[in-house]
């Protein structure tokens, strides 16, 4: 999988975007998050990009030199009730680990997770040890993670050993009922 697939990936997850409507309050956008009914200065969300929905379809926005430009023919300024979408940041730790997976490795924790119903936006912690492993050497030890969907938790822990040579990942998946599943990639 290539990046462009894993960013793909990424913005088809469940709960993976922030949903809200903006309002101009003392010369400010401010966001009111759907889910949470709570406010923020829209500029404190936004890194560079976001989305705006035109005609029930995603457009793509950006926020450059403290200006908001809208990619889309009909429409290129923000207006009061506007409906945006701002994709959620990952947990540092969990998307460092992310990065460190194989193609094979990511699409493989990605499916195990959303085939019990959990999104890697769900993360609440990762305990990555290995970004605390010297690179270019076997490396061989345990991540720990904890996911929360809203309706359950459940903890995955993650079982590496990398050599120059191979890598393989055993991931153990077990809900707060109970209920454990095993998954285990070698290459």
């Amino acid at each position: 999988m290539q990046y462009k697939l894993r960013t793909q990936l990424f913005k088809e997850q469940p709960r993976a975007f922030t949903i809200g409507t903006i309002e101009e309050i003392n010369d400010e956008w401010v966001f009111f998050d759907d889910e949470t009914d709570e406010a923020f200065l829209l500029e404190e969300l936004i890194e560079v990009e976001f989305e705006v929905s035109i005609n029930e379809e995603w457009t793509p926005a950006s926020l450059k030199n403290g200006t908001y430009s809208i990619n889309h023919s009909k429409k290129k300024k923000l207006q009061n009730g506007d409906l945006l979408r701002i994709q959620k940041k990952l947990l540092y730790s969990f998307d460092s680990l992310l990065k460190n997976l194989s193609d094979e490795s990511f699409y493989s924790l990605a499916y195990l997770l959303n085939t019990h119903g959990f999104s890697l936006y769900d993360c609440l912690y990762c305990h990555n040890f290995l970004s605390f492993q010297p690179e270019d050497t076997p490396v061989e030890g345990v991540n720990f993670i904890v996911f929360d969907n809203g309706e359950l938790v459940c903890s995955l822990y993650h079982q590496f050993r990398i050599s120059p040579e191979e890598q393989n990942h055993r991931f153990e998946l077990t809900k707060a009922t109970g209920n454990r599943y095993l998954l285990t990639q070698l290459s």
